[in-house]
This record gives structure tokens, C-alpha cells and sequence, in this order.
């Protein structure tokens, strides 16, 4: 057996025969063959101790020998040229992993392990393995303020982490939901700001506090629970690198030592429950000294608790209100002749970067902090959007920046059909979304993409009640996330991936963690095509899947979906998705429902999000504002116009809408119904009027616009003109903000 095997990857990385492993290896070649694996492991070589815990780890019986002796795998730590490297020999013999540091020698003992589980009789088939990772911060972000998570709890994402190879746990510790580190020399933040209302309502419908309600949601942690948990990660070559967020989403500290306010201030301040709406807007005084000191003096025991070489300062969605108000604010752009608020940020973030840097650490901040213009140098977090404005920034600068983009990476986001899904904010990001997620763009030149360090998932958990809610949202998708990350550019095979990720999830399952099977539930899409029909489109994001239909009329016999359907008159469609014999999606049933507008086409040019097709699809949406069965107008009044194909009478006109004032959804302040013939000459045939008490529901409902109690003849064309009511009012969670104004579908008798 060879023991000592030196390989050093090629500058553009070989793909070998594909295995079930995942993060995908770099190079895989299988060779003739196989190994008998033995009940007990035994291990020799560098860290040889160190290795034969982590077999112990999966389940393992596995034992440490002194050099010299015959192991079944020997490990060797030597100069590899990369990170994280490490190479991987099977033979009839036994097994050798040879890695440039530690940490590569954990990541071959974690293919091993992949290798060893999926053996059949007990034999591992012979193969040569070559591995690096594609990027060097391969990051998870983890909110534990929305949603307060036990030690322990983190400690299981820690361990499927660390299999997946991640290297980074970024700690969102602070935030305007509370507080969750213990400081010793500032005891309110945890006394105070580690703990909120406990409002029952989702997240955006969350009233803020008032004075003297009992605080009974939170918790924190100590700093000896967190170095704790360091170590723990750190045993696992994860680095955890601490969040404390700065000058906004600061309202828990703020409301532990309100002296850190602008003294323009003049109301209670309590931990918020919700979005808090204007109370949002509170941050930190700029003006202040005192604020500067404050936060020296946290990032003290922040650093000593914490050895990560980043430290992670927030700054985004700072709002500059109260500094615009605030005299000590003024006096401080003036004295540092800065030219706004913005620049005065940019100023603050560099105090505190100086101070991190001038303790030997690294900082990140969120991609809003190149807004003030710093000129201390720090790593960018490039989240807004498709993450542009961090590149943006780095294009200009030359700076470090990590991607995390909110449109692919964002994992409170819904990940598969929202029928099926935890209400949540936004649109989808599948499983496969975040597997074929590449930051690099094709206009990057070499040294562009040198500057990225690396990707991250981020979770924020507004919509999670339990640890459990969280790992739902986290898994499956990290796995997918880790792929993208290590895998070499341009690698990735989504079936190659879901074969894999099948053998990876019984670790899952055996670990206690919850995770998503939305990848087996089916996305519909019912489309008018203008002449009475609509055609259904039915797809599962699993390649391999098989879609059942079904229809409840008589003598409609269940079918394989193998194309889009045309549907021509009501019935109701049960639709299921299968993959092999054991495994099946959630049924998902739609009632299609017939009328003269069903099928028809819709002019709806002044429509914000394009789904105009919606409203004559003959199928209604759900209490999810996103769930791609609402057309929607934002901060606009809206207008369309269906053709019903001929002229004919009609006697009743039915318009759906949705309200949801937590989410900037209103209804209606007005609603008109105009008919018109082929003359295209419209008039008033209906209208519809609501008070302002009526227009910000504070519950996601659905109501019903009946237009009825008369006939109109000769009526070709159907136009629908409603008045958006305009901004939430005061007082309400999102006071201030544009409202949308949604509708599903138009009912013609």
C-alpha cells in the first residue's frame, strides 16, 4: 500500500467519474477493485487521534495506533500548495489521506466517511481522489435574535456543517430583536435587551412594545457558553465569526442604555417584537463619544471571547433621520468636515474598524457601509439584490468582498411551491436555485474574481418559532450551498447532486434535524392563451421525478404528465410527484373554475410584478401575496382589460383581491367597472367604494369586489380601474410604507 501519496491538483481541476459525495470531490477516478472495510477502523499517521474521534463521531468504531504498525488508513499532514487540499487513496490494502493542513485532512476523513456509508457488502471501491476547495470562506449565517436557539440546537447545524465542509459560522448576535451575548461590563444588555414580547402574530404583524409589558421571549448566551461553542466548531475547522450590529438595528441595546440615542429622542424604547415600523429608525448617536466607547468596550469582550480573524460590524439599513435632526450629529459632520449623514456613517464604521484592526482582526460589514464612503479598508458582504453593489464596490476599490445575495442565497426565503410551505416573506429559492448559484460573472477579469473570498447562506429566521422551524428552512438547501462553494467553477450536475444529496439525508434523519422535502412538490402555472382555454404547466424540480394527474371528471383516467396541458372547462386537478416507488411530494390540488373570462386575454400594462395572467387563469391564489397567482400594482393605481372574444350579456362581475397591511398590502379604496362592444366605447356600469377603516387589514384576507344587480348587453370588453388607498397609516407596523393593491382573478355571469 502506498502509504504516503503526494498529489498536487492541476491549475484547471479534472472531473473523474462521478461519485455520491457531497460537497462533488474536485477529481474522482475509480479504480479496479474494492476494500473491505473491518469493524474497527484503525488509524496511524499525523493526527491520527484526532481522526479516529471523528470516525467515532458517524458511528464508527475506530482506534489510534502508533506509527509503524499496519492501519487501515494512514494519514499524513505535509505541503500541499492550497488550503483545505487533500488527497484520497483507495486500494485493496487499505485507505491513505495525505492533506496540506489539519483541516484538509478532516475534510479527506469526511469524504471517507461518505465512502464508507455508501459501501455495498461492506466494500469500498478502489479510487484515487484529488480535492481542493473552489473557495476559501465557505459560510453560514445564522440569526439567533428573531429566533433564540439553545447551544445545542446551533451545535447540530454545526456538525452537518462542518461534513458539508463549511468553514464559517457567522453569529448574527445583536440586532433590534434583542440581544444575545453577555457583557460583563454593560449586565442590561442581557437583562433588558435579551428579552421582548412575546407576540403571537407572524413577524411584520407584531406590534411594538409598550412600557411596562411583560418581557418573557429570549434568552442569551454566557461567554462561557460561547467559548464553548468556538471550540466545538473550532474541533470541527469552523470558524465562528461574531455579528454585533452597528449604528442600526441597534434598538435592544438602545433600549438597555438609552443614553446611546441622538437626545433628539423622546419616546419609550423598548426590544421589538415585529418590524418595528418608525422604531425601526432608532440607531446609534453618531454624535456621541460616549456611543464610540460604548462599542469599543463591547468588541473588547466580543474579541476575547471570540479568536475569529473577522469580526462582523452590520451596518446596514441605517436610517439617518434622527442623525439629521440631532445636533451633536451636525456638529459632527461639521467638525470632521464631512459632507452628510451617509459620509458620517462611513466615518463611524471607520472609528471602529481602526479600533478592530488595531487588536490584529479583520472586519466585515453588510454591502451598505461603501455607501458612506469608508476609507478604512474592510471585507464587504455583498447581500442586496443579486449582491451588485458589493461587486460594484470591489470593482472600484480592489476590496474583499463575500457574496450573499438576497435573490440566491437568502434562505428565509420560500423554497419550494409556497402552497406547501411556512409563511415566510418573498419569492422562491429552490434547492436547486442555490446549487447552480455561480457569484463569478462572465465580465470578470482574473483579478476581480481573486478579490472574492468566497459565498455564504444567510438565515434569518423573522418566521421561525422553534429550532426547528429554522433547520427547515436551513436544510436541505446548505448542502446545496456547500456544492456551490467547493465544487470547481462550472462543475455542477444537478441530477449527479440529488443522487448524492439522496445518500447524504439519512444523516440528516439520524442526527434529529428537520429538514424541507420540498424538492419532491410540484410548482404549477395555469396561463390564459386568449381564446377560452388555459394551459397548465406542471414541473418538480427533481430531475428524476415522475407527475401524476388526476381529474375529478367522470371518466378521466390518471395520467403521467409528460407535456402542458390544455384545460377547457372547470374541474378539479390533483397533481402528485413521485420519485421511485417509495418516495412522493405533497398532493397538490387545484380547482379550476370556468367563466366567460377564463382564458381570456388581459391588457394590464401598468401591472408592477407581470402576472397579469392571473387574472383569468380560473384558479384563485392563497394567502401568499408571492405565490405567483396575484397580479400586483405597486404604489400605482391599477387598470386592465379583459376581452371576453365576442359580444354577449352579462349580470354579475366578481374581482378577487388580497389584503395583508403587514406585508404593504392594501385593498382598494375604490373600485369601478367599465363595459365596452367592439366599438371600444366604455362605460360606467358599476363602482365600488371602501373607508380607510377597511383598507389595511391586519391579517392576510381575501375578499370578494361582487359588482351585481344589473344586465348589460352587446359587452365585449371588461375594464377594471382601482384606486390604490396609498401609504400603511401611523401606528400600524409598517407606518409609512407603499402599499400594493392585488387581485387574482375576474368572475364573469
Amino acid at each position: 500500500m502506498n502509504f504516503f501519496l503526494y498529489i498536487i491538483l492541476a491549475a484547471t481541476p479534472l472531473i473523474g467519474t462521478a461519485a455520491n459525495i457531497v460537497p462533488q470531490p474536485a477529481f474522482m477516478e475509480v479504480r479496479p477493485g474494492s476494500l473491505q472495510v473491518p469493524e474497527v477502523i484503525t488509524v496511524a499517521g499525523d493526527n491520527s487521534e484526532k481522526v479516529a474521534e471523528q470516525l467515532q463521531r458517524h458511528g464508527f468504531e475506530a482506534s489510534s495506533l502508533q506509527q509503524g504498525t499496519d492501519p487501515l488508513l494512514q494519514t499524513i499532514v505535509n505541503d500541499f500548495p492550497h488550503p483545505d487540499e487533500y488527497s484520497l487513496e483507495v486500494t485493496p490494502n487499505g485507505v491513505s489521506i495525505a492533506a496540506g493542513d489539519k483541516a484538509g485532512l478532516f475534510y479527506g476523513v469526511e469524504t471517507l466517511t461518505q465512502l464508507i456509508e455508501q459501501a455495498q457488502d461492506g466494500k469500498i471501491e478502489c479510487c484515487v481522489i484529488e480535492d481542493r476547495p473552489r473557495f476559501g470562506y465557505r459560510g453560514m449565517m445564522l440569526d439567533v435574535v428573531r429566533c433564540y436557539q439553545p447551544i445545542d440546537e446551533i451545535k447540530k447545524i454545526v456538525d452537518v456543517a462542518s461534513q458539508l465542509k463549511i468553514n464559517r459560522l457567522h453569529l448574527h448576535l445583536t440586532d433590534d430583536n434583542g440581544w444575545r451575548m453577555e457583557i460583563k461590563q454593560y449586565p442590561k444588555l442581557t437583562e433588558v435587551g435579551a428579552w421582548r414580547v412575546d407576540r403571537p402574530e407572524i413577524f411584520p404583524a407584531r406590534a411594538n412594545p409598550k412600557e411596562g409589558e411583560p418581557t418573557t421571549y429570549g434568552g442569551y448566551y454566557t461567554q462561557e457558553e460561547l467559548r464553548d461553542l468556538v471550540a466545538y466548531a473550532a474541533n470541527r475547522h469552523i470558524t465562528v465569526i461574531p455579528e454585533i450590529e452597528m449604528p442600526a438595528h441597534a434598538v435592544a441595546a438602545i433600549a438597555s442604555y438609552p443614553d446611546l440615542a441622538c437626545p433628539v429622542l423622546d419616546e419609550f424604547v423598548g426590544v421589538l417584537p415585529g418590524i418595528g415600523g418608525h422604531a425601526a429608525a432608532i440607531i446609534m448617536c453618531a454624535g456621541k463619544d460616549s456611543t464610540l466607547q460604548f462599542v469599543r468596550n463591547v468588541l473588547d469582550e466580543v474579541m476575547d471571547v471570540f479568536p475569529s480573524p473577522y469580526i462582523h460590524l452590520g451596518g446596514d439599513e441605517a436610517n439617518k433621520k434622527n442623525w439629521e435632526k440631532c445636533p451633536l450629529c451636525q456638529q459632527r459632520i461639521a467638525d470632521q468636515d464631512l459632507k452628510d449623514c451617509e459620509e458620517l456613517q462611513g466615518w463611524f464604521m471607520d472609528q471602529i474598524n481602526s479600533y478592530v484592526q488595531s487588536k490584529g482582526r479583520q472586519t466585515i460589514g453588510w454591502d451598505e457601509v461603501t455607501y458612506g464612503s469608508p476609507k478604512q479598508p474592510m471585507t464587504i458582504m455583498g447581500w442586496q439584490g443579486d449582491g451588485s453593489v458589493a461587486v460594484d464596490y470591489a470593482r472600484a476599490t480592489g476590496a474583499p468582498f463575500i457574496m450573499t445575495p438576497a435573490l440566491r442565497t437568502y434562505f428565509i426565503r420560500y423554497q419550494g411551491p409556497q402552497w406547501f410551505e411556512p409563511f415566510t416573506y418573498f419569492g422562491n429559492i429552490t434547492l436547486k436555485d442555490v446549487h447552480e448559484f455561480d457569484p463569478v460573472h462572465q465580465d470578470w477579469t482574473p483579478e476581480m474574481a481573486a478579490q472574492l473570498q468566497g459565498i455564504q447562506g444567510s438565515m434569518w429566521t423573522e418566521f421561525c418559532r422553534t429550532p426547528q422551524d429554522v433547520q427547515y428552512m436551513v436544510f436541505p438547501r446548505l448542502i446545496a450551498l456547500a456544492d456551490a462553494a467547493w465544487r470547481p467553477q462550472g462543475s455542477g450536475d444537478w441530477q449527479s447532486f440529488v443522487t448524492a444529496l439522496d445518500h447524504f439525508l439519512p444523516r440528516l434523519d439520524k442526527a434529529d434535524v428537520a429538514y424541507a422535502r420540498s424538492m419532491y412538490n410540484i410548482q404549477h402555472t395555469l396561463r390564459p392563451n386568449g381564446d377560452g382555454t388555459v394551459t397548465l404547466t406542471a414541473e418538480c424540480i427533481r430531475p428524476d421525478a415522475e407527475i401524476t394527474v388526476s381529474s375529478d371528471k367522470e371518466g378521466m383516467e390518471p395520467v403521467i404528465y409528460a407535456a402542458p396541458i390544455v384545460l377547457r372547462e372547470s374541474q378539479t386537478l390533483t397533481l402528485q410527484a413521485s420519485v421511485g416507488d417509495s418516495i412522493k411530494g405533497q398532493p397538490l390540488m387545484l380547482d379550476v373554475d370556468f367563466n366567460p373570462a377564463t382564458g381570456r386575454s388581459v391588457d394590464a400594462k401598468n401591472i408592477s410584478n407581470g402576472y397579469g395572467y392571473a387574472l383569468t387563469n380560473g384558479i384563485r391564489g392563497s394567502l401568499r401575496n408571492s405565490d405567483f397567482e396575484w397580479a400586483g400594482w405597486h404604489n400605482r393605481d391599477a387598470a386592465f382589460v379583459v376581452d371576453l372574444g365576442s359580444e354577449q350579456t352579462i349580470t354579475k362581475v366578481t374581482l378577487g383581491a388580497l389584503g395583508n397591511a403587514n406585508l404593504c398590502i392594501a385593498f382598494p379604496r375604490q373600485v369601478k367597472l367599465y363595459g365596452a362592444g367592439d366599438d371600444w366605447n366604455f362605460h360606467l356600469i358599476g363602482s365600488i367604494s371602501w373607508p380607510t377603516s377597511k383598507l389595511y387589514p391586519t391579517d392576510a384576507l381575501t375578499h370578494d369586489y361582487d359588482f351585481s344587480l344589473f344586465t348589460a348587453n352587446g359587452v365585449r370588453y371588461i375594464r377594471i380601474e382601482a384606486t390604490n388607498p396609498g401609504p400603511v397609516p401611523d401606528g400600524m407596523p409598517r407606518e409609512g410604507a407603499p402599499t400594493w393593491i392585488c387581485f387574482d382573478e375576474i368572475m364573469i355571469n
